[in-house]
């Protein structure tokens, strides 16, 4: 299915959605954020190696340090020999392979997401739009969905006689069918580039960044390249010359699709983009019938549980056949959202309870189908005799609703506060163990807007009560600053808090 790629760019942000049947399944956005950029290779130094964990942080100089693992670093076989395996053979430990205050060159693989530093590697890749140049690897690999084994062996004699010593390099999907000169063309470029950051890297004082990723929409295109995109739109004239410019010299044909937006209105109203975004951070989800799915995140795991909501079905059928339905246009719209989201690690699904083993392998069936066009490739398991259905999925940016969002500081993320009873009972325990000590003072009572009009009205007995038994003056204040979970209460007469 053709994709058609909207780009809304603004100077403090540009917004890229990728619309499939004029429904958004990506969502990209750039902010310009100083921050660790999935592919920004930096000199990085290590701060210390965990052994335990067969781990080390390194000194990126990107605000949080970076997190190395032993499958992602490299080392020189000449420095190992006989200890661990016979000559040449790689570490077991990490300890032997770094030092605290080494440097190493390394790049990032996933940027930080909340409280968590870059995930790194020290095994560079550098993408191409028809190779990735992979400096510490040796050897030639090509796609796998490139399966005509000709067509495999020209593309691999193409480029195997241009690759620098010590380098391997993988040829991409959209390589197939690329005239040699445009394949060699783009390794060139790839083995210029990785010249630049060795030289970059040598000259380069640690912590710094040594190469950075080209702008979010050309590296997205880049990914793209072997999709069938039926048009790129962008509203900034900017941003469609700095298009026009790159894709002339790496993909001509994609050049030719793109156009800039005349329209008065906003391009991502005309679109329809604006309102699908809106939705996309929503816990519930309608589905077409009535059904809606529901979905609850937190930093590695979501839950989405399928609901049959106003859906009836037909007069007439079962309920199996109602359930099914509801499960099989649910399992289309999960796919989207947690894709268009970018939900990752581990996702549970709960659909509704089917008896029929035929319908439960509809589902499943169906649930993978429309998840094929999701570029991070994510695992399916087969559905449990409860119903639910176990995926995960690679994710190595925050997802739409960590980027759109931040935590409630009055629930702190648990999406709930007290009940406005709840506090009146914790205000009259306070108030009973003051005992003497508020008998005749001036109190002001400061409370959530919500509270106190619980408080003038089922619970209007609190402080009516303390008026009559510690024959105090009360003034009850609305204080919008205030969380429900909090009150203040402060002697007038003597100036002070009383409760902090």
């Amino acid at each position: 299915m053709p994709f058609d790629i909207i780009i809304n760019a603004m100077p403090a942000e540009t917004r890229i959605a990728v619309l499939e049947d004029g429904q958004l399944v990506e969502f990209w956005m750039d902010r310009g954020e100083a921050r660790a950029a999935v592919g920004d290779i930096y000199k990085g130094r290590v701060e210390k190696v965990l052994a335990g964990l067969q781990a080390a942080f390194v000194d990126i100089g990107a605000g949080k340090s970076g997190f190395l693992s032993l499958d992602d670093a490299v080392f020189d076989p000449s420095d190992f020999e006989d200890e661990e395996g016979g000559k040449g053979a790689r570490p077991r430990r990490l300890e032997r392979m770094l030092k605290a205050g080494q440097e190493v060159l390394v790049q990032v693989t996933k940027e930080p997401i909340s409280t968590k530093g870059p995930r790194l590697t020290a095994q560079i890749s550098l993408p191409g739009r028809a190779c990735v140049l992979v400096p510490f690897e040796q050897g030639i690999g090509v796609s796998r969905k490139i399966e005509d084994r000709g067509e495999r062996r020209r593309l691999k004699e193409a480029i195997g006689g241009l690759l620098p010593p010590g380098c391997g390099a993988i040829v991409r999907t959209a390589a197939e069918g690329m005239p040699d000169k445009k394949l060699k063309a783009d390794l060139a470029w790839l083995v210029k580039t990785w010249e630049a950051v060795e030289k970059a890297g040598k000259k380069a004082v640690a912590p710094a960044k040594v190469h950075a990723q080209p702008p979010l929409v050309l590296g997205l295109l880049q990914d793209l390249a072997s999709y069938d995109i039926r048009q790129v739109v962008t509203d900034g004239r900017e941003m469609h010359r700095l298009l026009c410019d790159q894709l002339a010299k790496t993909d001509p044909d994609l050049k030719k699709k793109v156009r800039l937006a005349k329209e008065a209105r906003p391009l991502f109203e005309v679109h329809g983009v604006e309102e699908q975004l809106e939705k996309a951070v929503e816990r519930k989800v309608w589905l077409k019938g009535g059904g809606h799915i529901t979905i609850e995140q937190t930093e590695a795991l979501a839950a989405i549980d399928v609901n049959s909501g106003k859906f009836v079905g037909k007069r007439g059928g079962s309920p199996e056949d109602t359930v099914y339905k509801v499960n099989m246009a649910a399992a289309r719209e999960v796919a989207r959202q947690v894709r268009l989201r970018d939900m990752g690690g581990i996702i549970v699904v709960d659909f509704i309870d089917m008896e029929k083993r035929s319908h439960r392998s509809s589902v499943v069936d169906e649930f993978k189908k429309a998840l094929a066009s999701d570029r991070s490739r994510p695992k399916v398991y087969d559905i449990s005799p409860l119903g639910l259905v176990e995926m995960s999925r690679k994710r190595v940016r925050p997802s739409l609703w960590q980027s759109l969002s931040q935590e409630c500081p009055t629930c702190g993320g648990t999406g709930r506060v007290v009940s406005p009873l709840t506090m009146a009972l914790k205000l009259e325990r306070w108030l009973a163990a003051q005992g003497e000590a508020l008998k005749r003072k001036r109190l002001q009572i400061s409370v959530a807007p919500a509270f106190q009009d619980y408080l003038r009205g089922e619970g209007v007995h609190v402080i009516a009560e303390l008026r009559r038994t510690r024959r105090a003056e009360v003034y009850l204040v609305a204080d919008k600053q205030l969380p429900m979970s909090q009150f203040a209460v402060r002697d007038l007469d003597g100036d002070r808090l009383l409760n902090g």
